[in-house]
């Protein structure tokens, strides 16, 4: 896998903190950098990280916020992979610094978008979403594979999350011993849930956190926050014993 730049975008004022690269403990820092992550993983520094998988696939999940779509496919052109090469893109929920970029990064490209079922009349802006931080502005973008949880997809494993939305997802790639949380939870100064001035269901959320600690991965990468390379899952564990 070709070695990878790192971006020194800084980071927003008021904006939740991004890590600045990997977790091995419990950093206080800035932001994530846009990096392999792991081989044939790479996280994409954005409001919300995004990441993509490279080894037999090319899967994206999560596309940020619209004003990131740039960044996401320079981080593609860098590493010399085009959007017409994505097989799917998965979104982990419909908040729009998760959504807001699939139009601009699926436009020209013929990749799947997958999402929760709940999620998806939200996602194509069938539906005015009802939930914590107010109406949705990104462009509809029609889904085309509806996720439940237990389903694998492209080798990754639909791990249904709900609380922070409706319909959240998180996503457990086996091959990387990888979790990709999506906002199950975050990692920023320690592993921790959402504020719940933005979960729909604050109680649901908590049982989200603990539903994941029941998996076993080594590696996790969050929406927010540090992504931690090595025993993951005890953090993801002793969160949910305080929950």
């Amino acid at each position: 896998m070709r070695e990878t730049g790192r971006s020194r975008t800084k980071g927003k004022a008021g904006n939740p903190s991004f890590a600045k690269g990997i977790s091995r403990g419990t950093p206080v820092v800035s932001r994530v950098t846009s990096m392999e992550l792991l081989k044939g993983v790479h996280v994409i520094e954005t409001y919300a990280t995004t990441t993509l998988l490279i080894d037999d696939r090319l899967i994206l999940v999560d596309t940020s916020a619209d004003a990131d779509a740039g960044k996401v496919m320079d981080y593609l052109t860098h590493i010399r992979v085009s959007p017409k090469d994505l097989s799917t893109i998965f979104i982990t929920h419909t908040h729009p610094d998760h959504v807001g970029g699939l139009a601009a990064i699926k436009h020209g490209s013929p990749a799947k978008v997958a999402a929760h079922r709940i999620e998806a009349d939200f996602i194509a802006r069938k539906r005015v979403y009802d939930g914590p931080s107010g109406p949705q502005s990104h462009p509809g973008t029609p889904v085309d594979v509806f996720l439940d949880d237990g389903q694998k997809v492209d080798g990754l494993e639909v791990i249904f999350t709900p609380g922070h939305t409706r319909g959240s997802i998180s996503l457990f790639d086996a091959s990387h011993s990888l979790l990709i949380a999506g906002d199950a939870a975050r990692n920023e100064s320690g592993v921790q849930p959402m504020d719940d001035r933005y979960n729909v269901d604050p109680k649901q959320h908590r049982e989200s956190i603990k539903k994941l600690a029941k998996f076993h991965f080594e590696n996790a990468v969050f929406g927010h926050g540090a992504p931690i390379k090595g025993g993951a899952s005890a953090k993801i564990t002793d969160l949910a014993k305080h929950l």
